[in-house]
């Protein structure tokens, strides 16, 4: 046998069987696939500082401020009404508070008077059932009278009113309650009254409390009740309060401190 042919037919063979087992080559990419872009890295955002709040500025609420002074004023004076008629008929628990002084008022006279010195409590205040009570020191050297209207007509000078004052006659505490119209004494509720609860001296103080219930009155000085008095004529039901000084000669004065009138209607 020819061994070219033979060689050469075996070379064929052996390419074919090359070429079926050769693994085919990769294509060459049409396209150079694209990068992907940078991303760039995110920021670090700054956390919120921590900002204190603020507390509210409270507002002053004006009139609840005034409304708490009123009650605490009334309780202080439900308080002394308590020690001085706790054991009354006296309906002052069912009563409220009116009117209370604020600032001292002192009348200074020199004599011999021609009329009466009196300072009005207040312009809109007026009553009928009350309880008005004052401490007053009087200063003279001769005769002094310290009191008080009450159930006044609008014109103090020449309404009618009643009017309580006591005084040193002669070194004898008394006191009256009497009514006056017209600037001229009418009649006394009272007549002269004298009481050893009063203090004579130059410079002392009394406490006088007037209780006014329809036509009767109770007078009460330095927390002592005197008596009680009625005015059956019921000359005056209503009205208005001022502070009362007269001063017979020389020098004088009246002052008038923690003053308050409460109301029983």
């Amino acid at each position: 046998m020819n061994r070219f042919p033979f060689y050469a037919l075996l070379t064929l063979m052996i390419a074919a069987l090359a070429c079926s087992t050769a693994p085919a080559a990769s294509p060459e990419p049409s396209e150079t696939p694209l990068k992907p872009s940078d991303t760039p890295e995110p920021t670090n955002t700054p956390a919120p500082t921590d900002t204190p709040t603020p507390l509210p500025t409270a507002t002053p609420d004006v009139a609840a401020t005034e409304a708490f002074a009123a009650t605490q004023t009334a309780s202080d004076v439900l308080e002394e009404l308590e020690k001085l008629l706790g054991s009354s008929d006296v309906p002052y628990r069912d009563g409220h508070l009116l009117w209370r002084q604020t600032d001292a008022v002192k009348i200074s006279m020199s004599g011999p008077q021609t009329e009466d010195n009196f300072r009005e409590l207040d312009k809109d205040l007026t009553a009928g059932n009350f309880i008005f009570k004052s401490e007053v020191t009087w200063d003279a050297s001769g005769i002094l009278i310290c009191g008080a209207i009450f159930r006044s007509e609008a014109n103090l000078d020449t309404g009618k009113q009643y009017q309580f004052y006591f005084y040193r006659l002669s070194g004898l505490p008394a006191y009256f309650i009497d009514v006056y119209d017209k600037g001229e004494f009418k009649n006394t509720i009272t007549d002269t009254r004298f009481s050893s609860d009063l203090d004579v001296s130059n410079g002392g103080t009394n406490q006088f409390m007037l209780v006014a219930q329809d036509d009767q009155f109770n007078v009460y000085i330095n927390g002592n009740r005197q008596s009680r008095f009625f005015d059956y004529s019921k000359q005056r039901s209503e009205g208005y309060f001022a502070f009362l000084a007269w001063q017979q000669s020389g020098a004088g004065s009246c002052e008038f401190k923690n003053s308050w009138v409460w109301s029983l209607d």
